[in-house]
């Protein structure tokens, strides 16, 4: 995740995106019970129901909030702030994240304050049909042009896509014929531009946008172009689906929409804080990814730079880390990426495993290409980033490789496989101070994966 402002920000509020949870019924149960806690396994008790979903949808529409998705669990819209201070008798105000979060300096969340005041809205009688209605926050991100990367002499950087690849040793494996090939990969991050690069390559390439974005064509921040390289280097033979998102919880719902095998996400909310629980405006967010994983799909995070990266502290989805490889080959922990044991899921240690991540102060590791102007550019129509946003797209493209190999891989067997193939790390620490040592460690998780070695148990 590289650390820069996300493009999608409004900073006069004047839309906000939210997502609308319909009250259960029957036999459904409602996740923000006190005593909720969904997994899998029980996953579908908190399904809405389908009818009463349509009907709160149509009486949203009907009162002038858009609508861009009636998911499983939610309801995804949109409105003026001035519309949804009125319609739910709310205020919004700004505020920042905790301190210990580390967000970036401009980074500020738009909501109403805890406590304020809020009311179901009456009108044809909705107070009957939606439980609550939730602000879906930007996330934190976890970071004439050329057709091929340039070289800086100021400093060592890794090159996309042979160095790439290569130390994550998936040279090797694409020298066999498995590159991915038939394999759907979704990313939801700022925007996917078509850079000559990737037409360079010969990539599958596809931008497109969740339902509340409209222009798929361009990128300002350059975060998602920059760092979805890092997959392609990786997994060059996949079908790539880049998807330019606004509400993060509509980006996974389309993404399972779009029938993707694999999700990778370089983002998150540094909002798995010591002595906290699990937001409410994070639980629909929360259930669109397990709803993911229940559907077979591979999910990877980000696990953060430096923050305590959600969804990444999730059981279910591979929590990616960082190694930093300099020019003499010595791998190590790098102190940029986090490392932590999660308070909202006891026993979960995050990472699970790692990819590869650059060193503070600015993690300007690998060479990437961007859209000429975005805020990432450093020269040219390429930029210089990395952190566990890198980290992650590298890690997905490996799960792409095990699932062309062997189509019948569950999410499950896919971070085993990861896990127990993985360089371990035993030098370094990370930005929590978290040693790296032998064996699993909060420093790198089970270490860097071996794309090589993972193949060797599906082959």
């Amino acid at each position: 995740m590289a650390s820069v402002k996300p493009s999608s920000a409004k900073a006069d509020g004047s839309e906000v995106r939210f997502e609308v949870v319909v009250k259960p019924e029957g036999e459904s149960r409602s996740v923000f019970d006190p005593d909720a806690f969904p997994t899998i396994a029980n996953l579908d008790e908190f399904r809405s129901p389908k009818g009463r979903s349509i009907k709160a949808a149509r009486k949203l529409q009907k009162n002038d909030i858009t609508v861009h998705h009636i998911g499983e669990f939610s309801i995804s819209a949109s409105c003026p702030e001035a519309k949804f201070e009125s319609f739910f008798g709310t205020k919004i105000s700004q505020h920042r994240p905790p301190k210990k979060a580390l967000a970036p300096a401009d980074y500020v969340m738009r909501a109403p304050k805890k406590g304020e005041d809020w009311k179901l809205p009456t009108e044809d009688n909705l107070d009957k049909l939606i439980e609550k209605a939730y602000i879906q926050h930007d996330p934190i991100l976890f970071a004439g042009e050329r057709p091929i990367p340039p070289f800086w002499k100021d400093k060592f950087r890794l090159r996309v896509p042979v160095d790439v690849a290569q130390i994550m040793k998936a040279s090797s494996v694409h020298k066999k014929g498995i590159t991915g090939d038939g394999v759907r990969v979704v990313m939801p991050d700022t925007g996917f531009y078509h850079h000559p690069y990737f037409k360079e390559q010969g990539y599958n390439f596809l931008a497109v946008t969740t339902p509340d974005v409209i222009d798929y064509t361009s990128d300002a921040s350059g975060h998602g172009t920059g760092e979805c390289a890092n997959l392609l280097a990786t997994a060059p033979g996949i079908n790539f689906i880049g998807l330019k998102k606004g509400n993060t919880t509509l980006a996974i719902k389309t993404a399972v929409e779009l029938r993707a095998d694999i999700i990778t996400c370089s983002w998150g909310y540094s909002e798995d804080l010591p002595g906290t629980s699990m937001p409410s405006w994070l639980k629909p967010l929360y259930l669109a990814v397990l709803d993911a994983v229940s559907k077979g799909i591979t999910v990877c995070f980000s696990a953060g730079n430096g923050h305590f990266g959600f969804p990444g502290s999730m059981p279910e989805v591979i929590s990616v880390g960082g190694v930093v490889v300099d020019e003499k080959l010595n791998y190590s922990a790098t102190r940029y990426t986090s490392g932590f044991e999660s308070t909202w899921f006891p026993g979960r240690d995050v990472p699970d495993i790692s990819g590869l991540c650059g060193a503070p102060p600015s993690a300007d590791y690998i060479v990437l290409p961007v859209q000429k102007g975005c805020s990432l550019e450093k020269a040219g129509g390429w930029g210089a980033f990395s952190g566990t946003s890198a980290a992650s797209p590298m890690v997905a493209g490996v799960c792409a490789l095990l699932k062309e190999a062997d189509p019948t891989l569950t999410p499950n067997d896919i971070k085993n496989i990861l896990k127990y193939t993985a360089r371990d790390i035993t030098v370094g620490k990370n930005s929590m101070n978290k040693s790296a040592v032998p064996g699993p460690d909060l420093a790198t998780g089970y270490g860097l994966v071996d794309a090589e070695r993972a193949m060797e148990t599906v082959l």
